[in-house]
């Protein structure tokens, strides 16, 4: 009698160490169902849960991938904005990611919130950046997809390391179509990182907590000095008075800051400028 109870538990125990492989580094799993819900798990997404937002299945050349999008309710649409966690995080992540993508939208802006490839727990800035292509990939196709459903006023919010990465994709070279503005979220720029901000050619808010990140807080004015000598592009340091990592508890006054600085950097007319 009690086999089948032994066997139960043996496959409910695989079941978790493959999702938990599957989380953690992001291989394929056995099959699609189980492939599905390891990138919900990854994504924070609950099952059944109420994410406030349309789950969307994108593809970035080498993959699909989830992202979470959120149409605004607001009559007059002022564009769209693609927004990248950080390391440790989520796309539906209550650390900085969610209070902008629902604030966001409920200021006119469409949202669009990618989850990016996983990472070992406790990795360093530098194992991240390793993941730079694929993670410019998914900018990208998902840069494409806005504009594909006619939005064409565009802007980028990235938050900590992931913040480096979408500033190299925006330096590299003319601004991709549409995109206006970039919002780093609590980024240090290290080495060849900070020049980059001199190659910028769109606005750009530089946004930190007061008791930010030791790197993050130490390295202001290496970025406020790049950004105002070198910038082609009118760029802006902000910090959030009494704040700190994560911004919890601060997520209005963060939200009001980016929303405010989109509201004079980012054209935003109705979605639909090219």
């Amino acid at each position: 009698r009690k086999a089948p109870a032994i066997a139960a538990v043996k496959t409910m125990t695989r079941n978790l160490i493959t999702y938990a492989t599957v989380f953690l580094l992001g291989l394929p799993g056995p099959g699609a169902a189980e492939l599905s819900a390891s990138d919900r798990l990854a994504a924070g997404l609950p099952p059944g849960g109420n994410i406030q937002g349309e789950i969307i299945d994108l593809d970035d050349g080498a993959g699909g991938f989830l992202a979470i999008y959120q149409r605004t309710k607001l009559e007059n649409r002022r564009g769209g904005i693609v927004l990248l966690h950080d390391q440790g995080t989520n796309a539906n992540s209550l650390e900085v990611i969610r209070p902008l993508r629902l604030g966001l939208s409920k200021g006119g802006w469409d949202t669009l919130s990618l989850q990016l490839p996983q990472a070992f727990p406790n990795e360093d800035s530098t194992a991240w950046q390793s993941r730079q292509a694929p993670i410019q990939a998914r900018l990208q196709a998902a840069l494409d997809w806005l504009r594909q459903h006619e939005m064409f006023s565009l802007a980028v919010v990235a938050l900590g390391d992931s913040g480096a990465i979408a500033l190299q994709f925006a330096s590299a070279g003319p601004p991709p179509e549409g995109l206006q503005a970039l919002v780093m979220v609590s980024v240090a720029l290290e080495g060849d990182a900070a020049t980059a901000l001199g190659k910028l050619q769109l606005p750009a808010l530089d946004v930190f907590a007061e008791s930010d990140r030791p790197a993050v807080v130490d390295g202001a004015a290496e970025r406020r000095r790049a950004a105002t000598t070198d910038a082609s592009a009118p760029s802006t340091q902000s910090v959030i008075s009494g704040a700190r990592p994560g911004f919890f508890g601060m997520e209005d006054s963060l939200l009001g800051r980016i929303r405010g600085w989109l509201a004079v950097n980012a054209r935003g007319a109705g979605g639909l400028a090219r």
